[in-house]
């Protein structure tokens, strides 16, 4: 299969009026891609894979085939792959799964819960921040500050009195694109576990925006847990994944089945997962094609913004950032106007993750980056993102802005 047959279609969503640039929020099917995967016969799709029966067992081997592929695609062990509903899900039981292993361990022992610590940063997408606030109440949770989104490694430092330390990092930022060194930092967490032998440290990280310009080896990667998520590679959205190296001990969320080694109850929906894990191996083979693309997106989009919106600040423009995402800072104009504006001209784009549009404030980076009485979009790319619709999207959002201004 022809990897770019996909570019230069019509927009998604059936309407060849709009232009979708969302892709970070949201990949549309690739039917083109979809129907290169092997099919699953529709008898072993309507078998339950915990069933007995000769359908049962072939549905059970489908599975086990998806999960022999995506541990294949990680550079890890089938045992290591678990599958659940979302990326959202994923964290939580990363998070969860691991700390209620430490307090039943402290519990057990007699020891104090503040003996456990969980660290993240300021710049985290809500499934872990808001982890964060409800765990605050018995663990020790530090929120560690970064510059532009990035992280520095030498910050992580093992807290006074803690037994167990639970670092939690994204791969790729979902809202201004930056990337994260995990490389650094897992050097960092490997330093630590050496000068600090007396303490426990797991390191996570959401990888969910990641899968089509980044490795996802989690050797080199040097991560204990990953996740990841169906919604950004144009599959079928339902599913997600958490990686769990084998010396990682975590506890389920969810009770009611022994399915996914215990760790994730619920009958497994194995087309989304054959899919998912087809995708991801799709996505992984063709970083580098894809990313060159992509990246050529980015570059005309930005420089036509230099160029017809002079007074746009592109954000962390000269940091390590990924080619899907352009993050556009406006002074004195309001975010959610400027995607109301523009969505009424037939283009969708954001202006912060699609998980906090619900909040009627501005992004939380976006304020401690620029301060107060700044606006900001995101555009993000796809494999069906042409050169006209960036072009028409920087000239609609242009003249938006010489409306407002007059």
């Amino acid at each position: 299969m022809d990897f770019f047959k996909s570019f230069s279609k019509a927009a998604p969503l059936g309407k060849v009026d709009r232009i979708y640039l969302d892709y970070a929020s949201s990949t549309p099917l690739d039917r083109d891609m979809l129907a290169s995967f092997p099919v699953i016969d529709d008898g072993v799709l309507q078998a339950n894979p915990s069933a007995l029966h000769k359908e049962g067992q072939q549905a059970k081997k489908v599975l086990s085939d998806a999960r022999a592929l995506v541990a294949q695609t990680l550079f890890a062990h089938s045992d290591e792959i678990i599958f659940t509903s979302n990326a959202t899900e994923s964290d939580n039981l990363a998070l969860h799964g691991v700390v209620n292993v430490w307090i039943q361990e402290i519990e057990k022992n007699g020891g104090d819960k503040k003996n456990i610590a969980l660290m993240t940063t300021d710049s985290e997408h809500s499934a872990v921040l808001e982890q964060i606030s409800a765990l605050a109440r018995d663990i020790q949770t530090i929120i560690l500050p970064t510059e532009n989104g990035l992280l520095d490694p030498k910050s992580i430092v093992v807290p006074e009195d803690a037994h167990m330390m639970l670092v939690s990092v994204m791969y790729v930022n979902n809202e201004i694109g930056v990337v994260q060194p995990i490389y650094d930092i897992a050097k960092r967490v490997r330093f630590l576990r050496k000068h600090h032998p007396e303490v426990t440290i797991v390191f996570h990280i959401d990888a969910t925006q990641a899968p089509l310009h980044f490795s996802l080896n989690v050797q080199k990667l040097g991560v204990d847990m990953m996740t990841l998520g169906a919604t950004k590679l144009y599959c079928p959205k339902g599913v997600g994944m958490l990686y769990v190296k084998r010396d990682t001990s975590i506890a389920p969320i969810l009770y009611g089945g022994g399915q996914e080694f215990g760790l994730r109850p619920g009958t497994e929906p194995i087309q989304l997962i054959h899919d998912f894990a087809h995708a991801l191996s799709f996505a992984q083979k063709n970083v580098d094609e894809y990313t060159e693309k992509i990246l050529s997106l980015q570059k005309e989009t930005e420089t036509l913004v230099k160029k017809m919106i002079p007074h746009a600040v592109i954000t962390a423009e000269t940091f390590a950032r990924t080619p899907h995402i352009s993050h556009i800072a406006i002074k004195d104009f309001d975010s959610e106007l400027l995607v109301l504006e523009l969505d009424a001209r037939g283009i969708a784009i954001s202006a912060k993750s699609a998980c906090k549009n619900e909040e009627v404030n501005e992004s939380d980076i976006v304020e401690r980056i620029y301060g107060q009485g700044w606006g900001a979009v995101r555009i993000s790319y796809g494999r069906m993102t042409t050169s006209a619709h960036i072009t028409k999207t920087v000239e609609v959002l242009s003249n938006i802005l010489k409306k407002y201004n007059k």
